[in-house]
């Protein structure tokens, strides 16, 4: 890197040579030099705790190998093949500037475009053309994608990733899903939008029809024969959402036999092959500016993935502000006997918090709770990493670009008759920020001139892909509704095709499921396409899991399986006296059905024993000689006042679950007086003999084509297993979380450990095929 900020870039490796060892003894020098630095500057910043005075160093130049003849990264040419964008151009951004547009910029500007939607306008990603240059040799779409999730870089990118999954030309998932996820089996939520989504959408509905191609023959064929589904098909995301790193090379023998990895071998995940190396997975990651991602890891409850129990709680000690004297507000705290200002000082520099993405990059976690080492050690193969393996690179900082080229590279499609590509416009949700922390009172200013030095070397090197990938101009634009109104209806019509408008020009706002006053199921979005507003999701209401919610007429409702077998749930003109009238109370609300309130009502006169022949309400003795009722103390739900409304809106797709009324006030007890639904299910059930549970990685791996999707009511393991084999089905799925059982025929076993990304905690499932055990 010279004083112009310009970049050598990394030859091609031969392929006798690795390229690591060309310029690792340069570089372990190199790394040594800048632990010096490290050092030099940490001990000027406990001499003096006022703003940091120490010059910035230009660690990228000490990680980058000497020029060579050849590029591994050809400059972008135009048709004459003169340079668009060169790396000595003046017109290249220096990665220690603003990027061409500020950090801050870039964050206000995904805030904004959020909001300025609704006041009339579109995100849209204007290289989405067949004519543009750079689309004319993409990479396939990809079968099978992996994500790199580093923590606090954007959690945010599975609404692109699911959506690619779910979605398609014609229908669509809305992406608004309030993050919370509220448990059924404890009163406890949790921010997490990967597992929202999932839930809402679940694989086997929504994703597998979409990726898997259907086949024409209704039954299972026999075992010998050969599938129609095969081994190499398109599966979506693999290897969950969770934080887990990617496994290291195992076949580079000088780092299976170095000091360092026999110090972490131990703490490594089972060697089951590399996505990198050893599988056919396109691997994506987002990285972001690292002091930054502290800065949010420690506001996310701090953040440390990767650390033990007794770590962990020695780091929430240290980050506890402090008085430094009793004539003192400040709030400081303690690392290794020396004082700093403020907790975040201390996070940010307790040993195995920095060196986050170069870790996850060499297959450890996030926070280092073996060695506690800095990520300096992982630095040579991060960087190899970044520079020649991965597939995509986005920016937490430029969101939007990054979305924008993502559908580029990898969501075009080919039209075989017309030869050409053509990509479906971006759903809106997809440049929204769906997992906003709490507000920061402190920022980088606050650490004081802390620096991480093995990830400002990645980050370096990811924003230098970055933006040869992004090449000389511009993707992303927000544009007014007047504004693509007045470029259609120009000269420059023909170059639109990814905004889609009327003849006039005119954009069509398609409604969302709460526009539309829809909670569930598939609907018209008014602008000729169909939105998925999904399944209902349990464990939204305080009630118990022993109860059921099912979409009727796009509202989530809430009953008891068998009160609704006999007739007693919906009204009907086989209903009791006592449902009808308890029903006609709430007519001002022309409700159809009872609601949890009314079910326990009924139940607490049926058992008050009070009543005679004369005053009793007719049949009310059935509920208690037919098993719907048992007996109890009064419940607590009878004094909340809670209406059916509010049972409605705990459903809502942007409602949070944990705040609504009817999760913190339907609370039902195992001695309160209650309707009698459904078997009480565990959350961590014992399995039957056959039935083994879905992991994200390292278990069994089989994916088929799902051909039906059954409600269990009240039914279970042996219900579901009983339906498969009545259907000839080769494998059943059992979803605990919507008590559900997905059949799938013409399954295919895999031999890597990269599963299908879905809700895994709550799934297990029985392979039917060559007669397994019953």
């Amino acid at each position: 890197k010279d004083q112009n900020y310009s970049y050598t870039i990394m030859a091609e490796p031969t392929p006798t040579t690795h390229p690591l060892r060309q310029w690792r003894p340069r570089l372990h020098m190199m790394v040594l030099f800048a632990i010096i630095l490290a050092i030099t500057s940490s001990l000027l910043i406990f001499s003096n705790l006022g703003p940091s005075r120490t010059p910035s160093h230009d660690f990228d130049a000490l990680f980058l190998p000497p020029t060579r003849k050849e590029s591994a990264i050809v400059p972008e040419t135009s048709p004459s093949g003169e340079h668009q964008r060169s790396p000595s151009s003046d017109q290249f951004p220096s990665f220690g500037t603003n990027n061409n547009v500020t950090r801050s910029k870039r964050k206000s500007e995904r805030s904004n475009n959020n909001s300025s939607n609704s006041g009339g306008g579109l995100h849209v990603c204007t290289c989405l053309t067949d004519d543009n240059p750079r689309n004319a040799n993409l990479p396939e779409t990809p079968k099978r994608l992996r994500w790199l999730h580093i923590p606090k870089t954007g959690t945010s990118f599975i609404s692109t990733l699911w959506g690619y999954a779910t979605s398609n030309s014609d229908r669509y998932i809305d992406l608004s899903v309030n993050s919370y996820v509220c448990g059924q089996f404890h009163n406890t939520a949790y921010n997490v939008y990967d597992f929202a989504l999932m839930k809402r959408y679940p694989w086997e509905i929504y994703g597998a029809p979409n990726m898997i191609p259907p086949t024409t023959s209704k039954t299972s064929s026999s075992a010998s024969a050969p599938s129609p589904i095969q081994e190499d098909m398109h599966l979506g995301l693999v290897g969950g959402t969770q934080h887990t790193p990617l496994a290291p090379n195992y076949k580079d023998r000088q780092y299976t036999t170095s000091k360092h990895y026999q110090k972490i071998r131990p703490k490594l995940r089972k060697n089951h092959g590399s996505e990198l190396y050893d599988s056919n997975v396109t691997v994506v990651a987002f990285f972001r500016q690292p002091e930054e991602r502290i800065v949010s890891a420690f506001y996310d409850g701090r953040h440390s993935n990767g650390f033990p129990d007794l770590i962990w709680k020695e780091l929430i000690k240290s980050t506890v502000g402090k008085s430094s004297t009793s004539k003192t507000k400040s709030r400081g705290c303690v690392i290794d006997s020396r004082w700093y200002h403020n907790p975040l000082m201390c996070f940010a520099r307790f040993p195995g918090i920095a060196g986050c993405m170069s870790r996850m990059l060499t297959g450890e976690t996030c926070a280092d709770g073996i060695l506690q080492e800095s990520g300096l050690e992982n630095l040579p193969y991060a960087f190899d990493v970044v520079m020649n393996h991965l597939d995509f690179v986005g920016l937490t900082e430029d969101w939007n670009e990054s979305i924008c080229q993502f559908h580029r590279l990898y969501m075009g499609k080919l039209d075989k008759p017309g030869g050409k590509r053509y990509w479906d416009v971006p759903l809106q949700g997809e440049f929204s920020n769906v997992h906003k922390g709490e507000e920061k009172k402190l920022g980088v200013e606050s650490l004081n001139g802390f620096k991480d030095l093995a990830d400002t070397v990645v980050y370096d090197a990811a924003k230098l892909k970055f933006e040869r990938m992004v090449g000389g101009e511009r993707c992303y634009k927000y544009m007014t509704h007047d504004e693509i109104k007045e470029r259609k209806q120009s000269n420059y019509a023909a170059d639109m095709p990814f905004v889609k408008t009327d003849d006039n020009g005119n954009v069509c706002v398609p409604m969302s499921c709460s526009d539309l006053g829809k909670q569930c199921g598939e609907w018209n979005d008014g602008c000729g396409k169909t939105i998925i507003c999904g399944m209902c999701d349990v464990g939204r209401t305080g009630l118990p899991s022993t109860w059921r919610v099912q979409c009727v007429e796009g509202q989530c409702v809430d009953y008891c399986p068998p009160w609704n077998e006999k007739g007693y749930w919906f009204l009907s003109d086989d209903s009791p006296s006592i449902v009808r009238e308890t029903i006609q109370e709430q007519s001002e609300h022309q409700q159809k059905y009872l609601s949890p309130v009314d079910a326990v009502k009924i139940c607490e006169v049926a058992c008050a024993n009070t009543w005679n022949e004369e005053k009793s309400p007719p049949g009310i003795e059935s509920f208690i000689n037919t098993g719907l009722c048992k007996c109890g103390t009064t419940p607590s739900i009878l004094k909340a006042n809670l209406t059916l409304q509010d049972f409605s809106s705990a459903h809502a797709l942007n409602a949070m679950c944990r705040e609504t009324k009817a999760r913190k006030e339907a609370v039902l007890l195992e001695d309160d007086t209650q309707p009698i639904c459904c078997p009480y299910i565990p959350r961590e059930p014992d399995l039957p003999i056959g039935w083994k549970r879905l992991y994200a990685m390292g278990g069994d791996n089989f994916e088929g084509e799902y051909f039906e999707h059954i409600r269990m009511e009240c039914g279970g393991f042996k219900e579901c297993e009983s339906a498969a084999r009545q259907k000839q089905a080769e494998m059943a799925v059992f979803d605990l979380s919507h008590s559900m059982c997905y059949l799938a025929r013409n399954v295919v076993k895999f031999e890597d450990i990269f599963t299908v990304t879905k809700d895994n905690g709550s799934r297990v499932f029985i392979d039917l095929r060559n007669g397994a055990t019953s």
